[in-house]
């Protein structure tokens, strides 16, 4: 009989320590979002740097000098769109012109053209 209560208050403390354990891990990944609980003090270095998504940045955005846009001298820019991370450059009049240009805002590349079909 003294076994069976050893048995049920041990199973009683893992219960509880293990509840324990389970309301830290919510604590800290609701404060520190990228907490992992069993990641290694080690961390692999990065080939390249994502970019920082917008709702992470702090301060301005980091400055990535002129930006030159080949556009022919007929043309002219007819209207400028943003979307999250995205620049959408229309270029006009009708014609030759009829192009968009979509340029990256974190870091200014452009990441290609979109013209229509003659």
């Amino acid at each position: 009989m003294r076994w069976l209560k050893f048995i049920v208050i041990l199973l009683g403390l893992l219960i509880v320590c293990g509840v324990a354990l389970l309301g830290y891990g919510f604590f800290k990944k609701s404060t520190q979002p990228d907490w992992k609980p069993f990641a290694g003090s080690e961390r692999p270095a990065p080939t390249t740097t994502p970019p920082i998504p917008e709702y992470k940045r702090k301060g301005p955005p980091p400055v990535f000098g002129d930006i030159k846009l080949d556009i022919p001298p007929l043309c002219h820019i007819a209207s400028i769109q943003s979307e999250r991370q995205r620049l959408y450059v229309s270029l006009g009049p009708v014609g030759i012109c009829n192009r968009i240009i979509v340029i990256d805002i974190a870091d200014g590349r452009i990441l290609g053209t979109i013209s229509s079909a003659p």
